[in-house]
């Protein structure tokens, strides 16, 4: 049976924003027939103190935040925002779970990847891949791990936290020439220039793919952020949804071919139409299910 991780918490009314939270819902709602759905509970401070610094978490738990922290999230700051993305960090805690319990986990939301240790930026508060990753070493159920970033944007908050852990790997491809203007390196970075295609990204992703499994991760957390889409409106790339379906696959592909479990986390989706950004999400999830196949 497949279980999906999903909180009605992560769509929170954050007022007319190009974040459409409601898309988590939506996705949830397009796969609910193809599994169970599954509710985080709240991650401990000590799970959130895994990835961030001490001040941080306080901030975030107390919902307080200064109006320049606000406006580097680029998030309203309220206390439904702050229990939507502690949940989300719970989500992604649960999905590598999940992953090296069943080979993949599912989560119907996370993939924060701006989110550093002492602040948020980018429409994240709290960085969940980071946590997920470092909450099943501390528990010791893997000592490498891997990302695997395919958002537009590249993964500046998970390089800098991860930056120097001894047997994790980071791997962002994305838009050279969009934000964050300041990219921290990842353990790999693959930088495309705005228009890429289908054809090209495809290629360049199946030359870098290698260079993840090289490190021999128990663990891979895929951020598969859609925003890649030729119709997305915060990102240059001209992927289409056959694209993004077949780059999902290429992923899962790699991660079953090598007995790799890997926790699936849907990351970025500006679309026009919230109904198409859904749509994208659910088709990810839908092919991690080993179902293949697209969402109508």
């Amino acid at each position: 049976m497949n279980r999906f991780i999903y909180s009605p918490s992560y769509a929170v009314d954050i007022g007319a924003h190009v974040f459409p939270t409601a898309k988590f819902r939506l996705a949830a709602e397009a796969v609910a027939s193809l599994g169970v759905l599954c509710e985080p509970q709240e991650p401990s401070r000590d799970d959130l103190l895994l990835a961030h610094d001490s001040a941080w978490v306080d901030k975030v738990l107390t919902s307080r935040m200064s109006l320049a922290e606000e406006m580097l999230m680029e998030l309203p700051f309220t206390p439904a925002v702050s229990l939507a993305h502690r949940l989300q960090a719970a989500g992604t805690v649960l999905a590598c779970r999940h992953a090296l319990e069943a080979g993949v986990g599912l989560h119907v939301g996370g993939g924060s990847h701006h989110a550093f240790r002492d602040h948020g930026e980018g429409f994240c508060v709290l960085n969940d891949i980071a946590v997920g990753i470092m909450k099943m070493r501390s528990e010791g159920y893997i000592r490498n791990a891997a990302v695997i970033d395919l958002d537009v944007h590249q993964g500046n908050g998970t390089a800098s936290i991860l930056a120097g852990e001894p047997g994790i790997f980071t791997f962002s491809m994305h838009q050279d020439d969009l934000y964050p203007s300041v990219k921290p390196p990842s353990s790999l970075d693959v930088g495309l220039p705005a228009g890429t295609g289908d054809q090209d990204y495809l290629r360049i992703l199946e030359e870098n793919l290698p260079q993840v499994f090289a490190h021999q991760p128990e663990l891979v957390v895929y951020q598969a952020g859609v925003d890649g889409w030729e119709k997305d409106l915060l990102g240059g790339l001209k992927l289409t949804a056959q694209g993004l379906r077949r780059r999902d696959a290429m992923v899962y592909e790699a991660c079953r071919g090598r007995g790799v479990p890997v926790a699936v986390t849907l990351g970025g989706g500006y679309g026009a139409h919230i109904k198409e950004t859904a749509r994208l999400h659910a088709q990810t999830l839908t092919l991690f299910t080993g179902r293949g196949k697209e969402i109508s």
